[in-house]
């Protein structure tokens, strides 16, 4: 790649500034350094090699990487960058986090790999973002990981089973905008905090985090089979916000008696859910139907609540909305 080339042929004397003042920014420590270049692009915290002999090698020692698809012009210099950005950094350094964002990359490319040699260094945060199928092998054992974010995966059979049994301290899990092809589990004894955003969840989804301290589950879209939460014990905040029309009040669907099992022990619960949007004589009717359906499932549902800090119940439409508070 022509931008690591450029490290050993530009000429040191590029990094003094335009004023001949004291360089008080190549003074701080190390650490600190690593900090504000957590904030460049990648390929810029490659470039600072130019500045000055102090920071010919500070780069190749920062805890933080992240590639971007975003920063090439295409696919190969992207792939090129990745690899050996990965070949030339000091492998005796841990890392704190790794963002790769692989939009438009199909399968077979590097960027598994990448994800691979991000936990194998002890990688503490891992965000991936990509429109791309994400399967088993790439999680390797961990006992460092303790966020993963994933943005817009195919989250293959075998990937949520692996994550279970190799990521032993992971504590936060952020789905956003991914699809889960199987039926699928989530059971972790360290897990604490679980985002479930606009996700596609073609089979059925169970929940099981017995540390499990706050739950949100966003927009789902469920194709079949159901939302099914269990044993959390440890649960204080809840948050359920359907606002898409691909669901049932009904109790083997999304807002099923399956999904308010779990949340018995959360001491402030939030249901949001859309109302019908007609606009003929019969919408009122409909709106109660509606809440009604709702409302049994919360019946049968409430002789296991606890008592409630605060508890939202919110319907909305174009025409009208209700909420329902107590606390």
């Amino acid at each position: 790649s022509r931008l690591f080339d450029e490290m050993s042929t530009c000429s040191s004397k590029r990094a003094r500034g335009a004023s001949d003042g004291v360089d008080r920014l190549s003074s701080l420590p190390n650490e600190l350094l690593h900090r504000v270049m957590s904030f460049l692009p990648m390929p810029e915290v490659v470039r600072t090699s130019l500045l000055s002999p102090r920071w010919r090698y500070l780069w190749v020692s920062t805890p933080y990487i992240r590639i971007d698809h975003q920063d090439f012009m295409d696919d190969s210099k992207f792939k090129n960058f990745g690899n050996r950005l990965l070949i030339l950094r000091d492998g005796a350094t841990s890392l704190d986090e790794a963002r790769i964002s692989a939009h438009n990359v199909v399968r077979g490319t590097s960027w598994c790999e990448w994800i691979r040699h991000a936990i194998m260094h002890k990688v503490r945060l891992l965000h991936v973002s990509a429109y791309a199928p994400l399967d088993s092998t790439a999680m390797f054992p961990s006992q460092h990981l303790k966020i993963v974010r994933l943005q817009f995966n195919l989250l293959e059979h075998g990937f949520f089973r692996q994550l279970n049994c190799v990521c032993s301290v992971l504590e936060h899990l952020e789905l956003e905008g991914c699809g889960l092809s199987e039926v699928n589990e989530i059971s972790s004894r360290s897990l604490k905090v679980l985002y479930i955003i606009r996700c596609l969840i073609v089979k059925g989804l169970v929940i099981c985090a017995s540390n499990l301290t706050h739950l949100s589950i966003v927009d789902p879209r469920c194709r079949s089979g159901a939302i099914v939460t269990r044993d959390l014990p440890s649960l204080v905040t809840a948050l359920v916000s359907l606002r898409s029309d691909n669901f049932h009040y009904k109790e083997n669907t999304i807002l099923g008696h399956g999904l308010l099992d779990g949340l018995s022990h959360a001491t402030t619960l939030q249901l949001h859910a859309p109302l019908p949007e007609v606009r003929t004589s019969s919408f009122l009717f409909m709106c109660i139907q509606v809440s009604m359906n709702v409302l049994a499932c919360l019946v049968r549902f409430c002789y296991i609540l606890p008592p409630l800090h605060f508890f939202q119940l919110v319907f909305f439409s174009l025409l009208c909305a209700g909420t329902i508070l107590a606390s």
